[in-house]
């Protein structure tokens, strides 16, 4: 299925190349590190079908110009430039997507202006809040690791190899090493060609602390997703998260799936996504 135009939005100052396809209740998928627009587009043809499916790239993302050194990157920035894009689409209150580093963006964006989504998927959201998870069993030795992962791509990145840090990343979170080397030669050119945001998002200050109180209070539908067979880091962040939210918060887990599960099981992660954000049933197997 060929991709439909790619246009251009202007939203808190800058153009942010997206796609929009299909009719329907308006439903953005929100990238995570070293991804673009492109991100979710084995998912396009499935949602738009349903919805109206839109992908956009973050600011600093590809094809998007960098208005500056990247010294600005921040979940702050990408929160307001969503929530300064969906106001610019003028769709009304839209439904959200988000992985990863984009979950949280989707996260801080329902905490500051709810009354701009319908409903949210939040799919392993947790390098925005890793202290929800201090004092709990594990938690110890599964924030060590990640120290330890996240300190080996910040040399890598500040002795001036993007690339590596972009690699080291995709190893993490793919639970092995040698992952991208190992994966398809299109996946592989498509995370590296963001690989040059990865210097300014592990320089970042530390995103803002959101507090299980403030999780509690938020009344917009969320749906908490994960691949089945993810790493320990978002596995307990994601218990977390959904600890956090009102009780009844719906839960999810893509089957036979790790973090990137919307690409591994594509299939089953549009049928939990579409059942939710339908308001229905989700799938039995989950």
């Amino acid at each position: 299925m060929p991709a439909p135009p790619l246009r251009q939005l202007r939203a808190n100052g800058v153009e942010l190349a997206f796609v929009d396809e299909g009719a329907g209740e308006p439903v953005v998928f929100v990238h995570g590190a070293c991804g673009d627009w492109r991100t979710f587009d084995v998912l396009r043809p499935l949602a738009a079908r349903r919805a109206r499916y839109v992908a956009y790239s973050r600011r600093y993302h590809q094809p998007n110009p960098w208005p500056g050194d990247g010294s600005d990157y921040s979940y702050q920035l990408h929160a307001a430039d969503l929530i300064a894009f969906i106001e610019a689409l003028g769709a009304g209150p839209v439904h959200l997507v988000g992985h990863s580093y984009g979950a949280g963006v989707v996260l801080l964006a329902v905490l500051d202006r709810p009354e701009l989504v319908r409903r949210a998927v939040v799919n392993e959201a947790g390098s925005l809040f890793p202290k929800l998870i201090e004092g709990r069993p594990g938690a110890a030795a599964v924030l060590a690791e990640r120290a330890s992962a996240w300190g080996e791509m910040r040399v890598a990145a500040d002795r001036g190899d993007p690339e590596r840090a972009a690699e080291l990343l995709f190893d993490w979170i793919s639970g092995e090493r040698g992952a991208l080397r190992r994966s398809a030669a299109e996946r592989r050119r498509r995370w590296l060609e963001n690989a040059r945001t990865m210097r300014p998002m592990l320089a970042q200050p530390p995103p803002p602390a959101i507090s299980c109180a403030a999780l509690g209070a938020v009344r917009v539908p969320i749906l908490v997703l994960r691949g089945e067979r993810t790493i320990p880091f978002y596995a307990a962040t994601n218990e977390a998260l959904r600890a956090c939210l009102a009780p009844g918060a719906p839960e999810a887990a893509v089957p036979a799936a790790g973090h990137l599960s919307f690409e591994q099981s594509p299939g089953e992660y549009a049928a939990v996504v579409s059942a939710f954000l339908a308001a229905a049933p989700p799938p039995a197997r989950i």
